[in-house]
């Protein structure tokens, strides 16, 4: 995470609404890219592209996209499944 940008945080569901809102009344190639950055190393992922999320704890869970050649690198780096939790308002 930035340093000093937790103000500009949402919830995932308000990121999610706004992009429905506006999908279909702009046109495509000026339609933002709503993201989120995985703490822990999980990178930035489309907050559509979600496994799970609950909308009552705020909690959801993102897969990695890395692509593990070997079963033995998958247990070395363990999970690819990363956790967002909403910001407290």
């Amino acid at each position: 995470m930035v340093y000093g940008g937790e103000e500009f945080r949402t919830t995932l569901a308000a990121a999610i609404d706004l992009e429905k809102e506006l999908r279909g009344s702009i046109a495509g190639f000026n339609m933002p890219q709503f993201a989120v950055d995985m703490p822990g190393g999980g990178g930035k992922r489309l907050v559509s592209t979600f496994e799970a999320y609950d909308r009552d704890t705020g909690i959801s869970i993102f897969q990695s996209s890395r692509i593990m050649e070997r079963k033995s690198d998958r247990d070395k780096l363990g999970s690819n499944l990363y956790f967002y939790f909403d910001p407290l308002r």
